[in-house]
């Protein structure tokens, strides 16, 4: 019967590996137009809304430069496509620099089934962000993405990153898309982070190895703890290739795309040792009922939900710094007044190093790609909105919102002297600024680690800020 269980969770385990289990809204959000003109025809004439509560701005119109609005597609289910152009200060300010728009949408069916819709279809929305996989290159023997080549001399994109990782995400010679993410150094969002209350209520227990672990989380069950009358799950991965993957780490085992680096070759991870200890820890997880017996089918909104309301121990996720810090954590503080997400080293196996156990798996090509479509109307207008987006400036605002938000002014390298950390903001305080990458839409790495350090060097430690003893603490460089 053990040998079977141990099967099962191996098998379950390299099902889902690589993949991510996620759902979100993927309703179309729609921007704010500008003022009607005598040169409209009835086709583009907007549409008379006698909502006198309405106060967003409408955008201004440039005579050289007339208002335009795009479609920007994020071929993800859980793509957050709430946020509203115009209705906060980082997207009100590109908006008023560019003389532009841009409408969120995601699928509102499955992504692949709305990807081969829509090729069917011939029809794209005019900016899309896809893996670096078979579709991309689909796209590209379809001739429907449009070449950016032309683009690229002086632009930032082609200043910041290096030349040779630009030509890896080349097809057939050319550039069809802006990196996401891109870096010329490592780094990650990934981490563990515990329920502060439940741990200080349990006697505070060392949490260093992956024995601390297991004992901590045998108390958690033990004690019955609840929220709301909801039962606390002892062990929260985050989306599904989050609990092997960071099995792996623990037990020493570097491992991508199914195989690891041993000395100058390349094995398969599951042919090693350590991996196969790391399987036997899980499995003993599992059949102590301290993992979610949901795991493999929970969606990302309800992990981010169990976060939210504080209805877990500990939580092991790739998006420690990102989307649990920007989107969770403020909601989190809220409910819970005097509990904190309290970040910790990730734990090392008996005999492994602490210092090798790694948090994230890094790639210079970054995430994803941005691509635009040749149904764009305005492609050089598009690049160069995100072009600018990926520059140092773009990168200030949409991290720290614009000048007079949470700083006056910029030190040397051209990075904001902060007046408030991104930690001590509320939602509602977010929400209006709409800083912490809301539009990012083509993230610089480089800049931001960069960015990121220059700020934590100019504050005594004391004074960090949640996100900033995560980020340091989860430094790769």
């Amino acid at each position: 019967m053990q040998k079977r269980k141990i099967l099962s969770l191996l098998v379950a385990c390299i099902m889902v590996f690589g993949l991510i289990a996620a759902c979100a809204n993927g309703d179309d959000v729609t921007t704010t137009p500008p003022p009607a003109t005598d040169n409209d025809t009835p086709e583009t004439q907007p549409v008379e809304d006698d909502d006198d509560d309405d106060d967003t701005p409408a955008p201004p119109v440039d005579g050289d430069r007339e208002f335009f609005e795009f479609e920007f597609y994020a071929n993800y289910e859980w793509y957050d496509t709430a946020p509203v152009w115009g209705n906060d200060l980082v997207s009100e300010a590109m908006r008023d620099m560019f003389n532009i728009g841009m409408r969120l949408s995601s699928p509102d069916i499955d992504a692949a089934q709305m990807m081969g819709i829509m090729i069917t279809a011939g029809e794209l929305p005019d900016v899309m962000m896809v893996e670096r996989d078979a579709v991309l290159n689909q796209l590209v023997e379809l001739d429907m993405l449009l070449a950016l080549d032309d683009f690229l001399p002086g632009s930032h994109y082609a200043t910041l990153l290096d030349e040779s990782t630009i030509n890896m995400s080349r097809i057939n010679g050319n550039v069809y898309g802006m990196l996401n993410w891109a870096t010329n150094e490592a780094t990650g969002n990934g981490g563990w982070m515990v329920n502060q209350d439940i741990w200080e209520e349990l006697g505070s227990p060392p949490l260093a190895t992956t024995d601390d672990i297991m004992n901590y989380l045998i108390m958690v069950r033990d004690a019955g703890i609840t929220v709301d009358g909801m039962p606390v799950v002892p062990m929260q991965f985050g989306h599904s290739e989050a609990i092997w993957q960071f099995a792996l780490n623990s037990f020493g085992v570097v491992a991508v795309d199914g195989v690891a680096s041993v000395g100058d070759a390349l094995q398969l991870y599951l042919t090693l040792p350590e991996a196969q200890d790391a399987l036997l820890w899980l499995n003993e997880l599992w059949n102590e009922d301290l993992i979610n017996s949901d795991h493999f089918v929970e969606t990302s909104e309800q992990i981010m939900e169990k976060l939210a309301t504080g209805r877990f121990a500990i939580y092991a996720g790739h998006d420690i710094t990102a989307a649990v810090h920007t989107d969770v954590r403020p909601v989190f503080l809220d409910n819970n007044p005097g509990n904190e997400f309290m970040v910790i080293p990730p734990p090392a196996a008996p005999g492994v190093n602490p210092a090798e156990v790694w948090t994230s798996r890094w790639s210079s090509l970054g995430w994803n790609i941005i691509v635009i479509t040749r149904d764009a109307e305005n492609p050089e207008r598009i690049f160069e909105l995100l072009d600018f987006i990926n520059s140092q400036e773009g990168q200030v605002l949409t991290y720290y919102g614009p000048q007079g938000s949470l700083w006056d002014e910029l030190d040397s390298e051209g990075f904001p002297i902060l007046l408030r950390q991104l930690g001590d903001l509320s939602a509602t305080e977010n929400d209006e600024i709409g800083a912490n990458i809301r539009w990012n839409k083509v993230g610089n790495t480089g800049v931001a680690h960069r960015m990121g350090q220059a700020i934590l060097n100019r504050i005594p430690r004391e004074e960090w800020g949640w996100n900033d003893v995560a980020t340091r603490r989860y430094s790769q460089t």
